[in-house]
């Protein structure tokens, strides 16, 4: 074999479980843009290969599941890598004038930042705005496409 494998030898790409982030996307219902962000953001781990031989597993799609729930729960992305246990260098946390405050994504590159220390209340009622945010930019972006 010239690819350096043993005679019998396989790659992980080689079993039936092995799927392309087109395929993953595809059983998963989720974008390939967003797959590539939850991997990013440790959120998801890591693809086994690099470039065009990455190949992703069923415990991908486990996780992809599992974490579309919790953003279903308008958790934040940090809250979300804290339960799936993905693992992460930032903590979400920003410190600053005395306060610890948390960064809530609702969409990439769109964030609200919180108080840390919010009373469970007040918590929940910044879950419900990150929902209504997420569903009139969602709304918004539907009437720009069309």
């Amino acid at each position: 074999m010239t690819d350096g494998r043993q005679p019998g030898q396989t790659t992980g790409r080689d079993t039936p479980e092995a799927m392309t982030i087109h395929q993953l996307a595809e059983r998963s219902g989720v974008p390939e843009r967003r797959i590539r962000h939850f991997v990013a953001q440790r959120i998801l781990p890591a693809p086994s290969g690099r470039g065009r031989a990455a190949h992703y597993g069923p415990e991908h799609l486990t996780a992809l599941a599992r974490v579309q729930a919790l953003r279903a729960m308008n958790l934040s992305l940090e809250e979300i890598r804290d339960r799936v246990g993905g693992g992460s260098d930032a903590s979400g946390v920003v410190t600053g004038a005395g306060a610890a405050w948390r960064r809530w994504e609702i969409i990439p590159g769109i964030e609200l930042q919180v108080r840390d220390d919010l009373d469970p209340e007040d918590a929940r009622l910044a879950r419900v705005l990150i929902g209504v945010a997420r569903q009139l930019l969602a709304d918004e972006r539907g009437r720009g496409q069309g």
